[in-house]
């Protein structure tokens, strides 16, 4: 037994060093067949017994049977996927193919492996769906053919319907071949791909239907006719979510010609039992997969977390594959009106690592987000084909109920949407882009459809939470009115932030108005908003006060700070007079005389700033000057794009009164005005606007070849509208840098149509 032990660990640690081992290849594959074909039934270890886990080390020195055979097959598993890729030097190829055909030609070692899979001892039977696959992939890239042996036992495992084990690795194995043709379908002939489906399609038909529980409560010929137990029976249904995931995404490669294949459209055709499974007693993270793989299959992303090969447009553009979602969407729809909302389970968040959820204010009982994105995305996008298919017949009422039904299925689970309904998009999305722009695109295409069927107001949008408008208004908020962060989502290709974009300026340059008015809401929520936060801080701040009291009335010694805060005072015990106690960014107004510097934002970029912040500490600078020096801090001096296309100065947007400490209240910020002025550099031969608030001293931003003329105080003082003049400057900045990249042909894209769209609403 040790010295089999030496032979194959010599011959794995000459595979990795890429040289051959010193024994011969008959020496070392008659080693590795009679390690594993002296196996007995008495040597697994039974499946409710784990093996303990053991260190490298004490394999070395005694290793079982069981212990021996795992080597065998990890090694097995890597010499098929080393001459897959063709890393190795010639003379070790041949080296390790020797070894290989004497194993799989000569001495059948395929029929041996496969009768693992039925074996007690889990990790035994994995390992060996591990090599056969890696075996049966090499045959296919090397000689185009597909491995009999291996074809034959999973038919049988089908047709016998033994469900445990053995199903399991079959079914892991089948997924892991399909995986590598999808993964890399040039080298791979998809022709077999297509052969191999037809050859399992009835047997996984079969499966599909009694595996998964047909009826509501889960009765019936599955779960409940099954023998096994719960985590048993929890690991063969996450299995077949994986396989039918592969399965669907081989159905977006499929030509038109394979619709007659059943298996491939499973998840799509038949999403009812899907659909059970979510209110069938199966583990919480079971259902979670089953709504990821329909929102993925509903969004065009099957396989996309099993790093698949992305798939063509005219692949699944065919009239078959569009039917087929619409099946989908309508069997979505169906449980939504069957009120299976209520019957999906949200638990808590899962923690992070270190417990950040805790430090981003959150809570232990914060719902879990990743299964209210699918929900959301998965009831979203059905709405929207179900109305793509009833095309300019309209679509009934019941279709929008959907929607206020999956509101009152967040609210219930935690999204409290407070004063405006339409804020439940960032709250749900807030963490992942991809599913934000499709969820916004989604929304806006099914406004666009009612509005034009119904006559739908802005106001009913808004109490619906369907307002495209608010939606966008809430994602610049997210942003912070950041036209570089704007410019980062137009040229990825991870998100459709491109398509919602445009579809949304040309829409918004039709509603120019209800947009405005819009604006001007958004403006008295941000103030609410504020109000309630600075209540909430004097609240906390009372709370203080009396807790530092009473503290103080039992301590004799140590220096004594008072911080004074709407006629009353804080006293703060300072048992070090070199510890100051700094002040919070968020306090609200308080006097800054105890204080040891004004509260500011610096940047520390020159010398001369460094000055001025020593001079404000030392009472040098008179109020006015103070202020003009914290409005300059306030808004960002220089902004600079990616790639130093770019690089201009913004003056202050705004012209209010700074507080003692340099705060600036809500009120104050709705009353800011500021005011345009157009000039012309001949030099460049292009024109700049200026941003300038008190008539002081001029800013240029540098703005491509046309006139640009943004009225923004005509703005301010006919809308009082802070977040129009926000969004105007951040579309307008955009514009400019999406012109100067495409000048010198570093946009992505033909921006044409992005910037006559931007250039049109600039001129509204």
């Amino acid at each position: 037994m040790t010295d089999c032990f030496r032979l194959i660990n010599d011959a794995y640690k000459g595979l990795l060093a890429k040289a051959s081992p010193s024994k011969s290849s008959h020496e070392l594959a008659s080693c590795m067949f009679k390690c594993v074909c002296e196996l007995r039934t008495d040597d697994f270890h039974s499946q409710h017994q784990p093996r303990e886990p053991l260190m490298f080390l004490e394999y070395s020195k005694n290793p079982d049977k069981i212990e021996l055979a795992c080597l065998v097959l990890t090694l097995v598993n890597k010499i098929s996927t080393t001459l897959t890729s063709q890393e190795l030097p010639q003379e070790t190829i041949l080296y390790f193919k020797a070894v290989s055909t004497e194993l799989f030609q000569d001495m059948d070692f395929m029929s041996k492996l496969v009768h693992l899979f039925s074996c007690k001892d889990r990790l035994l039977s994995h390992l060996a769906a591990m090599s056969v696959s890696s075996y049966v992939l090499f045959e296919l890239r090397c000689f185009n053919s597909l491995n009999q042996i291996w074809e034959q036992k999973c038919l049988q495992v089908l047709q016998n319907r033994c469900y445990g084990i053995e199903l399991d690795a079959f079914m892991w194995s089948l997924t892991t071949v399909l995986k590598a043709f999808l993964k890399k379908p040039a080298e791979y002939n998809l022709g077999t791909l297509e052969e191999l489906l037809a050859a399992f399609d009835p047997g996984l038909t079969a499966l599909y239907t009694q595996l998964l529980p047909q009826e509501r409560d889960g009765q019936g010929d599955s779960a409940s006719d099954v023998s096994c137990s719960t985590v048993d029976w929890a690991t063969t249904l996450s299995t077949l979510l994986n396989l039918l995931e592969v399965l669907t995404a081989a159905r977006f490669k499929l030509s038109a010609a394979s619709v007659r294949l059943t298996s491939p459209r499973l998840s799509l055709i038949q999403a009812s039992p899907l659909l059970h499974v979510v209110d069938s007693h199966v583990n919480y993270f079971v259902k979670k997969q089953v709504l990821l793989l329909l929102k993925r299959t509903l969004l065009y992303k099957a396989g996309e977390d099993m790093a698949l090969a992305e798939m063509s447009a005219p692949a699944y553009a065919h009239d078959h594959m569009t039917s087929d979602i619409h099946a989908l969407a309508d069997g979505v729809l169906q449980a939504v009106h069957a009120n299976w909302l209520k019957c999906v389970p949200v638990k808590s968040a899962a923690s992070s690592f270190g417990g950040t959820s805790l430090l981003r204010g959150g809570s232990i009982t914060d719902s879990d987000h990743v299964m209210l994105r699918a929900v959301s995305l998965v009831v979203l996008k059905s709405v929207e084909y179900k109305i793509q298919s009833a095309g300019t017949k309209g679509c009934s009422t019941d279709v929008y109920g959907c929607l206020s039904a999956l509101l009152l299925f967040l609210s219930q689970h935690g999204v409290r949407l407070g004063r405006h309904p339409c804020r439940w998009v960032s709250l749900v999305f807030g963490e992942q882009d991809d599913d934000m722009m499709e969820a916004a695109k989604s929304l806006l295409l099914l406004y666009l459809h009612q509005r034009g069927f119904s006559g739908l107001d802005g106001e009913a949008a808004c109490t619906a939470g369907r307002n495209p408008h608010c939606h966008f208004l809430f994602f610049l908020h997210s942003i912070s009115f950041d036209h570089s962060i704007l410019l980062d989502f137009l040229i990825s290709t991870e998100t459709c932030f491109l398509e919602y974009f445009v579809r949304y300026l040309k829409h918004l340059c039709d509603d120019w108005d209800s947009f405005r008015a819009i604006c001007q809401k958004m403006d008295s929520f941000d103030q609410c908003e504020q109000s309630s936060k600075i209540s909430l801080n004097v609240c906390q701040l009372n709370s203080q006060k009396e807790g530092l009291q009473q503290q103080s009335s039992s301590v004799s010694c140590g220096s004594m700070s008072t911080l004074s805060h709407h006629g009353g005072s804080v006293s703060i015990l300072d048992p070090e007079p070199a510890q100051r106690l700094q002040p919070s960014l968020c306090l609200p107004s308080c006097s800054t005389s105890v204080m040891a510097s004004p509260l500011r934002l610096v940047d520390y970029g020159s010398s001369d700033e460094s000055e001025t912040e020593m001079e404000v500490s030392k009472g040098g600078l008179d109020p006015g000057a103070r202020r003009t020096e914290l409005g300059r801090n306030l808004v960002p001096d220089s902004t600079e794009v990616r790639g130093n296309v770019v690089s201009a100065s913004i003056g202050p947007l705004m012209d209010t009164h700074i507080g003692d400490n340099g705060h600036l209240s809500t009120l104050q910020i709705t009353k800011m005005k500021c005011s345009v002025e157009s000039t012309h550099n001949p030099q460049f031969g292009e024109s700049q606007w200026t941003l300038d608030p008190v008539k002081e001293t001029p800013r240029d931003l540098s703005s491509g070849p046309t006139h640009v003329r943004l009225d923004s105080n005509s703005v301010i003082q006919t809308h009082n509208s802070v977040t129009l003049c926000r969004m105007l400057r951040c579309l307008t900045e955009l514009r400019v840098v999406v012109d100067r990249l495409q000048r010198k042909s570093l946009f992505p894209y033909n921006s044409k149509s992005l910037l006559k769209l931007l250039m049109k609403i600039e001129a509204l």
